[in-house]
């Protein structure tokens, strides 16, 4: 048991022996705490980890107490069997809500929710045959008769169960946040081109997310009943909506404990301005106010932040076979912007072990020939292969997975991760992982983050920022921010390495550097494209060239006889300096 489990347990174990002595008013109290708590929890996972506002969370609270009750009224379910059972339908709902709302926008996810909450409070109001509308389901109070043969009343043992569930779910999301899970979460939420470069599929673990959260928040509404004996269309409505949600901002977003900071905070606020009820709302919204201007990142930002860790020592794992018949070929592609024709009918191939040179003045459609084999465009015909492998079509994460990896022209990297953070995010595709090997922490899948960690750090060694592994990225300066971005590439262990302008910015001193860094990893069998405005280092370093202008492929070869034909000449310096130049010549 590593220490963080271990607090986890100590303070559960704390807050049930508490909980025996309360009076029955202090614990019911106590238990929407708990409950509001984990609302806020399920708010946390869209919201603070996915970075999807949640307007209507309330859609999953109130159909997992729906469906508790409704269980143990309408068909004789024991009571604790349906609130465990009551987080699968709010689990369905929030993948299905997920699915709906992503494949259009982001965006979309906030009015979606709200939008379904609304049509269920109208559900439950007008389905007189199944939850007697207006009136509501009357639930009796489930008891456990071993817990009051110790004397404990129900509102004591409520609690107990209360926190063992709640210190359960914590102890689950400190772990899935911990591993490749959790990292692909907070990567999609702060670049997800990043996230799609190194492989992870944004639909797929947003909808898991989702799904999670709207379990989660089931389950919050199920153990609920108990408190309030009867289900009203108001389980629905916006004011546990509104709560989850800020409950999440004023107790941290993207923290642990903040949702269980601020579930206690909307608790018992409420109860301790009772004195001043006349002026309680605006007392409170002032105290809101205060906790958000005065700490932006909510109540879990006053607790020490803990830091990433690091293995030096676990195995590296091995570099992938080398099958040198497979060589990266381009063939007659083309992509059009409406009536623009971006690229048109461009051919290439790129052989193993050598470092390509895409160049061409500003517009040339470089970023969008390297965005074509990366997977982040689809050719409006054409073709890109490897080998026997056809990448045409393929998603971005598919592409990653097939070794084709890169970075992209303006720094994109998760800034208030650290440096360590940022590469192990990078690792994703390195031992592809299951929910369950994360949250049960298997010793395999221990070994397995032992050697994800170990490789992060040998790519930050390769690029120079081993000494800066725990500063946060967005505080490195500009230079180190783009060799972080080759760090993050590096850790998906690509056979193919696209960049995108990594020298722009650097100074001549990090320039060399870099071309230090680019000519070692080709001598260690990566392949590389690369495009850069800086021609000298071009010249220098790239084995091949191509040249792209207005979208056509201009010139092909080694650096000498592109740096002496006409056309590339004319293209660069236009037609009465190329006349001069020749005339030199």
């Amino acid at each position: 048991m590593n220490r963080a489990t271990l607090i986890t347990v100590v303070a559960a174990a704390a807050a049930v022996l508490a909980s025996m002595t309360l009076p029955s008013y202090y614990a019911s109290l106590a238990v929407y705490a708990v409950v509001l708590s984990m609302l806020g929890v399920s708010v946390n996972i869209s919201s603070g980890y996915l970075g999807l506002m949640s307007f209507g969370h309330a859609a999953f609270f109130g159909l997992g107490a729906y469906a508790a009750g409704l269980l143990a009224v309408r068909w004789g379910v024991n009571f604790w069997l349906a609130v465990a059972l009551a987080s699968l339908p709010a689990a369905a709902l929030g993948a299905v809500v997920g699915v709906a709302s992503l494949r259009v926008s982001g965006h979309y996810f906030a009015i979606a929710t709200l939008v379904v909450s609304e049509i269920l409070r109208l559900l439950s109001l007008n389905w007189i045959s199944l939850t007697r509308g207006p009136l509501g389901v009357v639930v009796p109070r489930p008891r456990i008769a071993y817990f009051e043969s110790f004397g404990l009343i129900f509102a004591q043992y409520h609690l107990m169960i209360c926190i063992v569930v709640l210190a359960l779910l914590i102890e689950i999301m400190r772990r899935l946040v911990a591993s490749p899970y959790g990292r692909a979460w907070m990567a999609l939420r702060d670049k997800q081109e990043l996230a799609e470069s190194v492989g992870i599929a944004p639909l797929s673990h947003k909808v898991g997310a989702i799904a999670l959260s709207g379990g989660i928040a089931g389950l919050a509404g199920a153990l609920l009943v108990p408190r309030i004996l009867v289900l009203s269309p108001d389980l629905f409505g916006t004011n546990f909506s509104a709560t989850g949600l800020l409950a999440v901002i004023v107790g941290g977003k993207g923290t642990l404990l903040g949702p269980v900071f601020g579930g206690v905070l909307f608790a018992a606020a409420p109860e301790l301005l009772r004195s001043i009820d006349a002026y309680r709302i605006a007392v409170f919204a002032l105290i809101l106010l205060l906790v958000v201007r005065i700490r932006p990142g909510g109540l879990a930002s006053l607790l020490p932040r803990g830091s990433a860790g690091e293995a030096r020592n676990a195995a590296i794992p091995p570099s992938k076979p080398v099958v040198q018949a497979a060589s990266l070929a381009i063939s007659s592609i083309s992509k059009s912007f409406g009536g623009l024709k971006a690229i048109d009918d461009v051919s290439f191939s790129v052989l193993r072990g050598r470092i390509l040179g895409l160049i061409g003045p500003n517009g040339a459609g470089k970023t969008t020939c390297l965005s074509l084999v990366s997977g982040f465009l689809t050719p409006s015909q054409g073709s890109i292969d490897i080998g026997p492998r056809k990448l045409t079509g393929l998603s971005a994460p598919r592409v990653a997975e097939e070794g084709v990896v890169r970075t992209f022209q303006h720094t994109t990297l998760c800034p208030m991760l650290t440096v360590f953070e940022n590469v192990l995010i990078g690792t994703h595709l390195l031992s592809p992982e299951t929910a369950w090997s994360a949250v049960l922490q298997t010793k395999a899948y221990l070994e397995r983050e032992k050697v994800r960690a170990s490789w992060a750090q040998a790519c930050l060694e390769k690029v120079g920022l081993a000494g800066r592994h725990q500063s946060e990225a967005g505080a490195l300066p500009y230079g180190e921010q783009r060799l972080l971005s080759i760090a993050v590439a590096l850790a998906a262990r690509p056979d193919f390495l696209l960049l995108d302008e990594p020298a722009a910015g650097l100074s001549g001193t990090e320039a060399v550097s870099l071309v230090r860094l680019l000519r070692q990893l080709r001598d260690d069998g990566v392949t590389i494209i690369l495009i850069d405005h800086n021609l000298r280092m071009m010249m220098e370093i790239c084995d091949e060239l191509v040249v792209i202008h207005h979208g056509k492929m201009l010139a092909q070869g080694d650096p000498v006889s592109v740096r002496n034909d006409p056309a590339v000449i004319e293209a660069y310096l236009g037609q009465r300096r190329a006349g001069e130049a020749h005339a030199a010549a």
